[in-house]
């Protein structure tokens, strides 16, 4: 419980001087004469030198008893191998030496020879022995394997060996697949200088399968679709001049220069251009009763009616699979219309 002081004088004050605490640190606000605060010493160069070397001591020391637990690891891992091996080799004397007796046991009672069934007694003997033996030799390799197998430090060391294997197989995987992607772009690359271009995108697209992230690859690719896309201009624009030459005069000649032209990808403007032509060169044809089936943007067809009241195809573009001669329904074709 906190009592109430009232002080009259400064005489007083002294009867209660025991019972105020000083602060720690004065303040300058209320002191008459500024507190002057002792400077930290300044550190000692030779003891921070002197605990600098012993660290460093310390860690060489822990460097070594490491490097000495890694030998013995290492040793302890030989040795485990060591005895996986005798164990597959013990298995394996054991059930030959086995059989071994076996089979001279059954001889040894029913051979024609007293001699020969002495003998193979004597043999059956001797192979079970041996049997017996690596039986118990492997008993005790099994419990040498089963006690290395449980330390920490094998577990860590064949932890790290798988580590280095699986990096050594990614590795390894990586270069043949930059061997066979290397390989494939030379080869998409000759081919679209004899322009196959179908060929190339084929091999270029299982390339893209394996390697989806590679630059080259990619780079490479935007390259042939660029190549293939000029190469196809320049054919439908030549082809197409050709066409407008033999328009008039010859239409058969003109429609069979457009029908093969593929015009998937080409610009606008010349899709209409050649479409345009090859439908010009079927109207020059003069056919009776004629229909223009305009399939989609840059294909179509032209047919004659037949005499079962079905439609028959006589030329058409960017429909690869719609040869001359081929009979369709009328009910298959809508959108069809006379052709004018």
């Amino acid at each position: 419980m906190t009592q109430r002081i009232v002080l009259k004088s400064l005489g007083e004050l002294g009867r209660f001087a025991d019972l105020l605490a000083p602060s720690d640190r004065p303040s300058n606000e209320r002191a008459l004469v500024p507190v002057v605060v002792e400077p930290m010493m300044a550190p000692d160069l030779e003891a921070l030198a002197d605990a600098a070397s012993r660290a460093a001591e310390e860690l060489r020391h822990l460097a070594e008893a490491d490097s000495r637990a890694r030998r013995e690891a290492e040793a302890a891992l030989t040795r485990y191998r060591r005895l996986q091996g005798d164990r597959a080799r013990l298995q394996r004397i054991a059930g030959e030496a086995q059989t071994v007796a076996d089979r001279a046991a059954a001889l040894a009672q029913e051979a024609f020879e007293p001699a020969c069934r002495e003998r193979a007694g004597a043999v059956a003997i001797a192979a079970a022995f041996v049997a017996a033996t690596a039986r118990n030799r492997l008993q005790a390799v099994e419990a040498d394997v089963e006690t290395l197998g449980a330390r920490e430090d094998l577990a860590r060391l064949l932890e790290e060996e798988r580590e280095r294997e699986e990096a050594a197989r990614r590795q390894a995987e990586e270069r043949q697949r930059e061997a066979r992607l290397r390989d494939g772009i030379a080869r998409a690359e000759a081919l679209a200088k004899e322009r196959k271009f179908n060929e190339a995108r084929r091999l270029l697209g299982r390339l893209a399968q394996e390697c989806p992230n590679s630059p080259a690859l990619a780079s490479y690719i935007d390259r042939i679709r660029r190549q293939e896309w000029a190469v196809k201009t320049q054919r439908l624009e030549e082809a197409l001049r050709q066409a407008r030459r033999l328009i008039r005069r010859e239409p058969r000649e003109a429609i069979a220069l457009l029908e093969p032209l593929d015009l998937s990808g080409m610009p606008d403007t010349l899709v209409r251009q050649v479409y345009g032509c090859w439908l010009t060169g079927c109207r020059g044809l003069g056919l009776e009763s004629a229909i223009h089936y305009p399939a989609a943007f840059g294909r179509g067809a032209v047919l004659i009616p037949t005499r079962d009241n079905g439609l028959e195809v006589v030329s058409a573009i960017g429909l690869p699979h719609w040869q001359p001669g081929r009979r369709l329904s009328r009910a298959a074709l809508k959108g069809a219309h006379p052709l004018r």
